[in-house]
């Protein structure tokens, strides 16, 4: 059963800016993948989100948003950024997503969303 766009967003609450982080709510959907290797895919997906979250709110205001230069080393370690890791091609993101039975436009457009309305700033890729 592939997830949809409806119920994505339905599940994906967390990642609204105004909400609180619920970890809570993360490890119930980490949890309820069933498979070890999909719960460790879930939680490799988890961070990318949160990730590109925190690494796109530093681009866009660094003073605002500072990072240490340790966490920003962590986050595009291996010279792959999330961002690119998302929405760029040949990338496994798709294929994370596909291991999970979640489409991966849908997280896409999700976070495509967020950034607009956050950030007020469109993906490079």
């Amino acid at each position: 059963v592939m997830i949809t766009s409806a119920q994505a967003v339905e599940d994906m609450r967390p990642l609204n800016p105004q909400a609180e982080n619920d970890a809570g709510s993360e490890n119930q959907f980490v949890s309820s993948l069933g498979s070890p290797e999909a719960e460790l895919w879930g939680e490799v997906l988890l961070r990318a989100i949160e990730d590109f979250k925190t690494y796109m709110a530093y681009r866009k205001d660094p003073e605002v948003n500072p990072l240490s230069a340790k966490m920003v080393r962590s986050i595009v370690a291996d010279g792959c950024d999330p961002e690119y890791w998302i929405f760029a091609t040949n990338t496994g993101f798709d294929a994370v997503c596909m291991v999970l039975n979640i489409e991966p436009d849908c997280i896409r457009r999700f976070l495509r969303n967020w950034l607009s309305e956050t950030l007020d700033m469109e993906p490079s890729y």
